[in-house]
């Protein structure tokens, strides 16, 4: 799997610079204002995908918002956060999920907790971060078992969190192996992944 993360610290015309393909990207970026957020999330998202490829990629969406690298077999997940963009190509279904660490999660957190995880992240040393994990974990998960999960409350569970290993054990709904979700932490962002 190739993964990596940059950060989003360049202006959305030096981002469109490094490309030489408008086309591939044209359709995202039409109706956006040129240094909106958005555009430049989009553009940083192209440069990136170019790093990590050797080339630059045309990206096409399924029916459900998913990414994939138009031509290729290869399975693409893309995330963004405020400042940071992060990708994944992967030999088998991936999915990848970037958070801002901030404190905007304990204000949302049952909307997508349960109970036992509210437990869980209360009994570690950093209920905050904690939180962010089980928040980006979800998220990542989602993003590969597909749109019948988008009810991550209810769907989804974390019953483990391993600072030491850097993993996280999740239950889904009708997935009968336990999931294992990767996680990296800085201290602007958190990271999780997991294939299938």
């Amino acid at each position: 799997m190739l993964l990596k993360v940059l950060p989003i610290d360049q202006s959305a015309e030096q981002y469109e610079a490094q490309l030489e393909h408008r086309q591939y990207y044209a359709a995202k970026v039409e109706g956006l204002k040129p240094e909106s957020r958005r555009r430049r999330e989009i553009l940083a998202t192209r440069c990136l995908l170019k790093q990590m490829t050797g080339a630059e990629q045309q990206v096409s969406y399924n029916q459900h918002g998913a990414p994939r690298l138009e031509g290729s077999k290869q399975y693409l997940s893309i995330s963004h956060t405020d400042g940071f963009v992060a990708a994944a190509i992967a030999e088998r279904p991936v999915g990848i999920d970037i958070e801002r660490r901030g404190k905007r999660v304990e204000r949302v957190c049952s909307r997508f907790m349960q109970e036992s995880e509210l437990s869980l992240v209360r009994s570690t040393a950093d209920p905050v971060l904690s939180m962010h994990l089980v928040w980006s974990a979800k998220e990542a998960v989602y993003k590969y078992l597909g749109p019948d999960y988008f009810d991550l409350q209810r769907l989804t569970c974390v019953s483990h969190i391993d600072f030491a290993s850097q993993t996280l054990t999740m239950q889904a709904r009708g997935v009968e192996q336990n999931l294992i979700v990767n996680f990296n932490i800085t201290q602007d962002y958190v990271l999780c992944y997991s294939m299938l």
